[in-house]
């Protein structure tokens, strides 16, 4: 699998505590899509079960280990 940079914005803002609809209107800030609540839970999900996290603070460390963020 490819981890994009969009992916790696997502466990970023997760990291920093944002909620999705906070992370909703960042990305609308960078005018990157897609920016719904829907396909961010849809994207977040897809990447936990990826890494095999339990849950997104899991997701972050995971992330932080391999040293995506």
């Amino acid at each position: 699998i490819e981890i994009s940079e969009y992916d790696i914005f997502l466990i970023e803002c997760l990291s920093k505590g944002y909620l999705q609809d906070q992370i909703s209107k960042e990305l609308m800030a960078k005018n990157w899509v897609p920016t719904s609540i829907s396909s961010i839970e849809k994207k977040l999900k897809f990447l936990k079960e990826h890494f095999n996290a339990n849950n997104p603070a899991h997701l972050v460390a995971i992330a932080k280990d391999l040293g995506l963020i």
